[in-house]
């Protein structure tokens, strides 16, 4: 590890509302190979009544831990974003796992630019989880949104001037798919190695996530939020031609979705489009 970048650390803020269960995992990963001073994290414990904040506090000096009484993951990225210091920053979510050099590769990317933005590629922990939810995963992995400057589930990174154009979050569902919105696919990059997401353990937990996700589009498509470059939607044709994957599975794909679809629009009609729906499911031990 260079000087310069031991002087210029990378900021990463952590929203964690009660992740007691995975914050240790979440931040291990991130700093096991870290060096001194590389990466200035805020743990941003927001409305918590579990020990997330003692969890956090116990990892020392490499964090730093904001407790805010109130819940809100907007609240909690904003909070974060004015006690960080340093650039690259990068937004984590508390349930996943950025390792060590995966966070590295996407400081260096967007240091040496062009990018503003910068992802990685997910790779799913399916231990535990369902046949149907494995099927689910086997399309959503050949899909080719995220074989092209993917930004998203639950990791990204700007640059100074990135954050400038990003800054202050909206009261949005998912942040992630708004900060995709915000750049162009030429202004993104999506880095090497991947991250890790642990996803809802059987169905009826995917259903309720993926209506989460899908009412963050309706939420960013209604006009009352800033909204950048959207990627065009893909068919059911051009899903069935994915090579690789058997129809079985692309046949529960779009169904999952009609369901999605419609559960987002009672949510939408019922005004909860700001309302965040957490899965408990892929928080506990398998």
């Amino acid at each position: 590890m260079s000087d310069e970048l031991v002087r210029t650390p990378t900021s990463v803020v952590v929203p964690a509302h009660d992740e007691a269960q995975v914050i240790d995992r979440c931040l291990t990963a991130l700093l096991s190979r870290s060096e001194p001073g590389e990466f200035d994290v805020v743990v941003v414990a927001n409305g918590c009544s579990d020990d997330t904040v003692a969890r956090a506090v116990a990892h020392g000096s490499a964090v730093r831990v904001l407790d805010l009484p109130a819940v809100g993951k907007t609240g909690a990225l904003n909070a974060g974003d004015a006690a960080a210091t340093g650039f690259p920053r990068i937004y984590l979510d508390a349930d996943v796992e950025l390792s060590t050099e995966a966070a590295r590769a996407m400081a260096r990317e967007l240091r040496a630019g062009p990018a503003l933005v910068a992802g990685a590629r997910p790779r799913p922990d399916l231990t535990g989880c369902s046949r149907w939810v494995r099927w689910y995963y086997d399309v959503w992995l050949a899909l080719p949104v995220l074989n092209d400057r993917y930004v998203g589930s639950g990791v990204f990174a700007v640059s100074e001037a990135g954050h400038r154009r990003l800054a202050p979050f909206p009261p949005v569902i998912a942040d992630d798919l708004y900060a995709r919105r915000v750049f162009a696919p030429a202004e993104r990059v999506t880095t090497e190695p991947g991250f890790t997401i642990f996803p809802s353990r059987g169905l009826p937990a995917l259903v309720d996530r993926l209506v989460r996700v899908r009412a963050g589009n309706v939420q960013l498509e209604s006009g009352q939020l800033p909204m950048g470059t959207a990627e065009a939607p893909r068919g059911a044709r051009g899903l069935l031609a994915t090579p690789g994957v058997p129809a079985a599975k692309k046949l529960l794909f779009l169904g999952l979705g009609a369901v999605v679809r419609a559960g987002a629009w009672v949510k939408a009609r019922r005004g909860r489009t700001t309302v965040w729906n957490r899965d408990e499911s892929s928080r506990r031990a398998a």
